[in-house]
């Protein structure tokens, strides 16, 4: 068998390298254009070609709601026949409902009850709730949202115009700045069926999986840039006539978290992969693996390139917060570490 990855997929994750390589710290009209000019939005790649893409996403550290669209939004929007066009995301988390993508993947399966919690489909196919924790409310110009109706969860699709979005922090109080999460009023808001209750907990299954192992690939990215800034300073840093990268303290660090870098990537593949060869326990299974490995990686990298620096690893001017940021972003997603070791060890062990 072969693990390699193809000549199309090089080619897509050499061209995504390029096109970040300025770190392009904005998001407007014009970057949203050139990504769907990219193809990166394109119905035809699978969670791998996407993972790839993601993985550079993480290296650069983008603003962009990309990860959002197609992650979050774009499995309830291709489920019904709509092109992934436009930035959206997903609202599945709710101030008196479901908390996590689990929780929201076992109330639309029936495990959980819905009455009176969540975001609630009137007669009309109005909605009326409050999102909580939804991440790119304020870029998205489509809003899935997951909702009760009559017979169970729906997929329903809103005009987030309609919406009113709070980020949930500023300023300081922002975990990462350049991803904001945000509260979303919803007050007899219009709305579109996109997945009736019979098949929408299968598509939010899909959609945690896909969600979650792009954030894994993702945090390798980060995971990645943060050692690549390490190892390159260690090597060029001198002390006593000696570069600091000599000493046994400085090195066996590095040595280490490339172990755990490495890892990481190769999981996270997989689990990329197993979303769409393994769809079920399968792919769940990895899915989980790759999130705790890829972020665990992601924090350590950052720390130990941090306390590579020294001194000036610990001032604010150091571009590493940046990432140091974007990697608790990522370990906190959706639930913690801790989290995502108790349900893999559920899975394992519970059968």
């Amino acid at each position: 068998m072969d693990f390699a990855l193809t000549g199309e997929q090089e080619a897509l994750r050499d061209t995504a390298a390029k096109y970040l390589a300025d770190d392009r710290a904005a998001d407007d009209g014009q970057a949203w254009a050139e990504v769907t000019d990219l193809g990166w939005l394109d119905a035809e790649l699978g969670t791998v070609e996407l993972a790839l893409l993601a993985e550079r996403m993480g290296w650069a550290r983008s603003p962009s709601p990309w990860w959002a669209t197609v992650g979050l939004a774009g499995p309830a929007l291709r489920a019904a026949g709509r092109p992934v066009a436009a930035a959206a995301t997903l609202a599945w988390a709710w101030a008196n409902g479901p908390g996590t993508l689990a929780e929201a993947v076992a109330a639309a399966r029936g495990r959980v009850s819905t009455q009176g919690v969540g975001c609630a489909v009137a007669a009309d196919g109005t909605l009326t709730g409050r999102a909580i924790r939804v991440p790119h409310a304020l870029d998205a110009v489509d809003l899935v949202v997951a909702a009760t109706g009559a017979y169970g969860v729906e997929l329903r699709l809103v005009d987030a115009s309609a919406a009113q979005a709070t980020p949930a922090g500023a300023g300081g109080q922002a975990l990462d700045e350049s991803r904001t999460v945000s509260t979303v009023e919803l007050t007899g808001v219009p709305s579109t069926l996109l997945v009736a209750a019979d098949a929408a907990a299968d598509v939010l299954a899909l959609t945690r999986r896909r969600a979650l192992a792009l954030l894994a690939a993702e945090a390798v990215g980060v995971a990645a840039r943060a050692l690549t800034w390490a190892s390159g300073y260690a090597a060029t840093r001198t002390q006593f006539g000696a570069p600091i990268g000599a000493n046994q303290a400085v090195a066996h660090p590095l040595a280490e978290c490339y172990g755990q870098v490495e890892t990481a990537r190769s999981l996270a593949y997989r689990a990329a992969w197993a979303v769409d060869a393994e769809p079920g326990r399968v792919a769940d299974q990895a899915v989980l693996t790759a999130s705790v490995a890829a972020r665990e990686a992601a924090v350590t990298a950052c720390e130990v390139a941090i306390q590579t620096y020294g001194g000036s690893g610990f001032t604010w001017e150091q571009p590493l917060h940046h990432w140091y940021r974007r990697a608790w972003w990522l370990a906190t997603f959706d639930g913690t570490v801790a989290d995502t070791r108790a349900e893999l060890a559920g899975l394992l062990l519970d059968g």
